[in-house]
């Protein structure tokens, strides 16, 4: 008999040192090579005297800083990864170990067990014919201590396998630390970190294939993490350096005076949007009620149960419908999810928010979700905008605020903005429970939104939107990244901002809802249903 301790901790077992070990051995080889070509440029330089030789002294001069930079990666890559190979190999043995103690264990309470039941019989009989039972008592109560013995040491091998899965963990991280250090280190300047990124990025990605069979999925995880979140360092950045371009562009061309005039019409256009916002109330044109309920008749039924949503993926479809649903930025739809148990009682709410669909700064009568809406949630996430109006009569009308049921918000990209704006509420800081998001810059809420509030965000690295967090972004607000209900997954991927693709990277990521989420999915089937208001509306002219 086996503890099936083998199959619950096989992550343990990912990846094979000795290879690994012989991949960092080849990196600090070519470390090595490095410096040595580094040394060989340092002493032309010293050979190089005349002024005829000026130019090329020079160019000696930035190849070999080049590649004493190229060695300070190459050799903390290489450090970094016998550093833990060693610890992969320690780990591996000591589980190995452990399990092979746990197996015997298993197949020794399993032995006993048999021996009790013989134990057991042999006492019944002999109770039946009057004979003595003193001796079958004594070796029944040894035989149970045994067994009992036998499946403490099961659970301590448990323990110990946990144990060894975290120091797995913490040397993961260390080798990641390690690597981002390594990698970071040596850049002079934004504009040197942005080349040599790009510059790299190719063997970078080349270098993680090649190791993929042999590093253990966690490590290859972290790195691409890392990585994500290194580009949306660098996206910010650029973002940053077009702006000082275009003001600088802007100051060339018309003078600084004529920037005045520049900034002056944007601030006459952003106060014409708040006035519009403030003075003016969404228009509800349209709403419809559809039911996932069962109804007796195998397909409609199989038919509706197709209709729910079950994970993420599900609800970036979902999004991606209301926002085809808007005909082209001409109206806004609002989704309103009463998930139902069997009896028909509210067990949750979904709340499902399109994303920007207008994009003319000068709508008026078209979607609520437009550029003017982009703008507030940026620039003054306090006022209350005409799409935020509309969620709120979209929820009262569903009948949210009849029950007590608790509330999920999701969106993508501005739909996520207003998502995280909304679970800030002091309307329903009782009742929030979950927020997912995808491409969406919700950072800022984090101070505001409720403690244990489950927030999901799925931001791709090469994608601005996520970055573009503006007023409101509090130093406080970094403090997400350490917050466990506070989970941010960062794929790296094309296209860079698209529905579709969020919702495959969900389902990579979390191909099953967290831990709680799950009451705002309906089960297949007749256990839960969904219960959907659609509401349709219209800026107030």
């Amino acid at each position: 008999m086996s503890s099936g301790l083998r199959a619950e901790f096989d992550d343990l077992f990912a990846g094979r040192p000795d290879e690994l070990s012989a991949g960092a051995a080849a990196l600090q080889r070519t470390a090595d090579a490095i410096e040595r070509a580094a040394e060989g440029l340092r002493d032309l330089v010293d050979d190089q005297r005349s002024r005829a030789t000026d130019a090329a002294r020079d160019s000696a001069v930035e190849a070999e800083a080049g590649l004493r930079r190229a060695h300070r990666r190459y050799d903390g890559v290489a450090g970094a990864l016998t550093t833990f190979a060693v610890g992969l190999d320690a780990v591996q043995r000591e589980a190995r170990a452990t399990i092979e103690e746990a197996d015997a264990a298993a197949d020794r309470s399993a032995r006993l067990a048999g021996e009790m039941s013989d134990l057991q019989n042999d006492i019944v009989r002999a109770e039946a014919t009057g004979a003595s039972t003193t001796t079958l008592s004594t070796e029944l109560t040894a035989t149970s201590n045994g067994i009992a013995a036998a499946d403490r040491g099961v659970s301590q091998a448990r323990q110990t396998l946990w144990a060894l899965r975290t120091r797995l963990g913490d040397a993961v991280e260390r080798a990641v630390n390690a690597i981002e250090t390594a990698n970071e280190h040596g850049a002079d300047s934004w504009g040197d970190n942005w080349n040599q990124f790009w510059g790299g990025v190719g063997d970078f990605f080349e270098m993680l294939g090649e190791w993929a069979s042999t590093v253990p999925d966690a490590v290859v995880a972290s790195l691409k993490e890392a990585l994500s979140a290194l580009v949306s360092t660098l996206v910010v950045a650029l973002l940053l350096l077009i702006a000082a371009l275009v003001l600088g562009w802007v100051v060339a061309t018309v003078g600084l005076l004529g920037l005045l005039v520049v900034l002056a019409g944007v601030g006459i256009l952003l106060l014409a949007m708040l006035i519009g916002e403030v003075l003016r109330g969404p228009r509800r044109i349209d709403d419809d009620r559809t039911s996932t309920a069962p109804t007796g008749d195998p397909e409609r039924d199989a038919a509706a149960d197709e209709r729910e949503a079950r994970d993420y993926q599900d609800l970036m479809k979902l999004l991606s419908d209301q926002d085809s649903a808007s005909s082209g930025g001409a109206h806004t739809q609002i989704a309103v999810v009463a998930v139902r148990d069997a009896d028909g009682n509210v067990i949750s709410w979904r709340v499902q928010l399109p994303s920007t669909q207008q994009w003319s700064p000068f709508n008026t009568g078209g979607a609520l979700n437009d550029l003017r809406t982009d703008v507030m949630l940026s620039i003054f996430p306090g006022v209350p905008t005409q799409y935020e109006e509309a969620v709120w009569d979209a929820m009262t009308e569903a009948g949210v605020f009849e029950s007590d049921a608790p509330i999920m918000f999701t969106g993508w990209s501005l739909g996520g903005m207003m998502a995280g704006d909304l679970a800030a509420d002091p309307r329903v800081a009782d009742r929030v429970q979950s927020v997912v998001t995808a491409g969406s810059a919700i950072d800022k809420h984090y101070s505001d939104i409720p403690d244990g509030v489950r927030v999901t965000q799925f931001n791709n690295g090469i994608d601005p939107v996520h970055t573009l967090e503006f007023a409101g972004l509090d130093p406080i607000d970094a403090l997400h990244s350490y917050d466990p209900d506070w989970q941010t997954y960062r794929p790296l991927t094309w296209p860079m901002h698209d529905a579709t693709m969020y919702g495959a990277q969900a389902e990579h990521y979390l191909p099953e809802p967290r831990p709680g989420d799950g009451i705002f999915f309906a089960e297949p089937g007749a256990g839960s249903y969904e219960d959907v208001y659609y509401a349709t509306y219209q800026r107030g002219s």
